[in-house]
């Protein structure tokens, strides 16, 4: 197993440890309240904050799970396996159906958001779930690890900046050892699994990827020019047509319409695409005058996210024995570059950890020494050929096996995009949803009021799907905005 077998798309779960057995705080005990069935109906179970394992679900059952309230302040992680394993579903408030999760919980998680928390967080599964336990500086044996996270259990580690992990292979702090001084969404093959004893030292936070913050200060400037630093340069493939451009280019070109099938309203292009190949002059985007929206997003454990979202007009699939699939109106892809802050000597700064590569429906997360970068900060990113899904590295990257062939995403070196030179920034706060612009107004497309007919707001970008051909859309479905992904609307994962 290698980090770059690590897909976003299995979502990162993360928290505070609290031993299975420890009795919640008793001014916590209802932090949260599940149901058995929807609306808040049948027979219920409160629970406080810590984590709860499917013989926890001893009043409410295993996989009964329908609808939720949680209190405000408090997150609720609902996992679909037992050991806080498998997909996971990440609440801040009340629930009354839980849709894709009904009745598939089999242990689950509550958190303080803001909570207090150690410097260290070690987790048995990557990335970042399984069982938990926090760590402050100190030594650590295997009686302890037993106590928590587990003997031989440790995959994956969060380290504040100022923290240095050694982990040994046998107790007594004894055997092969290895040092980290940053996140690990996987600590290697050469210790997952087989950590028994570990020391947590407190070292300088500074180091040559530390970034001063302009002014030493927050302020809005200071996180546009942050924004600015960290944003990516991206590669697109030789012989590319779909350029990106801004929200705006595109429309004069499509009509918002209430889409039947949602109830909300969406964008389909004003002319008709018959037959569904047909290429319009627009799909061509405006490079010259695009810029990247970027995200500033808050998260919990002293992490900000800053995501990169590019827009494309139009994204062209892939052709299946001379028949194109997968083609669809509106394409939204990402780079994500994870920031830890700290502060020293009065100073504040931020240091990068890792950077995200958002492919299609998935992604792979790298941490910050494994990526290229121009001028130390602007991580390198490739965007395939037609279908943009943004990758580390050129080459062919096998991203889906079909029963007759596979789907490939080629890059490779053709057109350069500074994306710092025109950005678009926002900040977006997860727990409420809402965002405001970083030296720039906030689009009403970037809303969330998808049913008001006097808003700009759309829930999907493009055109409703048609046809179907060994299994893959002839024209798929136009993508939902930024507003709609994890990346901006949870406060833990990284994507």
């Amino acid at each position: 197993m290698t980090i770059k077998s690590l897909l976003a798309a299995s979502f990162l779960a993360v928290s505070l440890f609290f031993p299975l057995a420890q009795p919640a705080q008793a001014a916590e005990d209802n932090a949260v309240t599940v149901y058995q069935d929807g609306d808040f109906g049948g027979s219920s179970q409160p629970f406080g904050v810590g984590q709860f394992n499917v013989n926890q679900l001893n009043v409410v059952g295993n996989d009964k799970i329908s609808s939720v309230k949680v209190a405000p302040g408090y997150r609720l992680t609902l996992y679909r396996d037992k050991d806080f394993s498998g997909d996971t579903k990440t609440l801040t408030g009340d629930a009354g159906w839980l849709d894709d999760f009904n009745d598939a919980t089999s242990s689950l998680k509550v958190e303080k958001i803001g909570g207090p928390n150690k410097p260290v967080l070690a987790y048995s599964n990557s990335p970042y779930g399984g069982f938990e336990q926090q760590f402050d500086i100190g030594s650590y044996n295997v009686d302890e690890l037993k106590a928590g996270v587990g003997n031989d259990a440790i995959s994956a580690l969060r380290i504040a900046p100022g923290y240095k992990v050694t982990l040994y292979k046998d107790y007594n702090f004894a055997g092969y050892s290895k040092v980290l001084t940053a996140d690990a969404i996987y600590v290697g093959g050469d210790i997952n699994d087989s950590v028994s004893s570990l020391k947590v030292e407190a070292i300088s936070p500074l180091d040559t990827t530390s970034v001063a913050v302009p002014g030493n200060d927050y302020s809005d400037t200071a996180k546009r020019e942050i924004l600015q630093t960290f944003a990516p340069k991206i590669w697109f493939a030789q012989g590319e047509v779909y350029f990106p451009s801004s929200v705006e280019h595109t429309l004069p070109y499509v009509d918002r319409y209430v889409n039947p099938g949602s109830g909300l309203y969406e964008f389909k292009t004003k002319t008709e695409l018959n037959p569904y190949t047909l290429k319009l002059p627009y799909f061509t985007g405006d490079l010259a005058n695009a810029p990247i929206y970027a995200f500033w997003v808050e998260k919990e454990y002293n992490n900000v996210d800053l995501v990169y979202f590019q827009f494309s007009p139009y994204d062209l699939g892939k052709t299946v024995f001379g028949t194109e699939v997968g083609d669809h109106v509106g394409d939204w892809e990402r780079v994500t570059v994870r920031l830890a802050k700290f502060t020293d000597q009065n100073s504040n700064y931020v240091k990068p950890v890792q950077v995200y590569y958002g492919a299609h429906s998935f992604g792979t997360t790298y941490s910050w020494a494994e990526v290229d970068k121009v001028n130390n900060t602007h991580p390198v990113a490739y965007s395939a050929f037609g279908s943009h899904g943004m990758w580390k590295d050129p080459g062919n990257h096998v991203y889906q096996e079909l029963v007759v062939t596979q789907l490939i995403d080629v890059t490779n070196q053709g057109t350069a995009w500074d994306t710092w030179n025109n950005i678009q920034a926002f900040q977006y706060y997860p727990n409420t949803r809402t965002g405001n612009g970083l030296g720039n107004a906030w689009p009403s497309w970037l809303d969330r009021d998808y049913s008001n007919p006097n808003s700009l707001s759309v829930y999907k970008f493009g055109n409703p799907s048609q046809g179907s051909f060994f299994g893959q859309p002839l024209l798929a479905g136009g993508p939902t905005g930024p507003q709609e992904k994890g990346a901006l609307t949870n406060d833990v994962i990284l994507d």
